[in-house]
């Protein structure tokens, strides 16, 4: 009978390997195929190109921006700080705007901002005065050769103040 034994579990140890080597084929799927008429485009990724880092670059940016800004409806001029990705922007409006006005405007700046130079990942608007005149200093200070690091801790205040417009 030992003859039998091993014979025995000589056949179901093959049937478990066959049955463990072709379970695993029955399971599979077809590859998809690739159909490029039917595959839908991928969206526009806004550009992850990095932004300058000369100062002479960076201050041509901001002054454009600032030319940008100021062609607003509402808008009698304006003040651009780039920091890294960031822009931060202070307007001028004309004088009695009601809020609902001043928010629109707000919006629309930093809108035209993003739009004018897409490598920027948050644009923050104020039309606050104090802020307004800080964000000259700053710039002012810019021009004159100091790094815009000199300001990280003010830039970090205006933040504080206010929210970013757009991102």
């Amino acid at each position: 009978m030992t003859r039998i034994k091993k014979t025995a579990v000589l056949v179901i140890a093959l049937l478990i390997g066959l049955l463990i080597v072709s379970g695993c084929n029955a399971l599979r799927k077809p590859a998809p195929e690739n159909r490029p008429e039917s595959q839908v485009p991928a969206p526009a990724v806004p550009s992850r190109e990095p932004m300058p880092t000369s100062p002479e670059e960076v201050d041509r940016i901001a002054t454009e921006l600032a030319r940008v800004a100021g062609q607003v409806s509402g808008v009698n001029g304006a003040t651009v700080v780039i920091s890294g990705t960031t822009a931060y922007v202070g307007i001028d409006q004309k004088a009695g705007l009601e809020s609902e006005e001043t928010e629109r405007i707000k919006r629309d700046v930093s809108n035209a901002v993003k739009a004018a130079e897409p490598r920027l990942t948050a644009v923050y608007v104020s039309s606050d005065p104090d802020i307004v005149s800080r964000l000259r200093q700053i710039a002012s200070g810019i021009a004159s050769g100091q790094p815009v690091s000199a300001f990280d801790k003010e830039l970090a205040e205006i933040v504080k103040r206010i929210s970013p417009t757009a991102r």
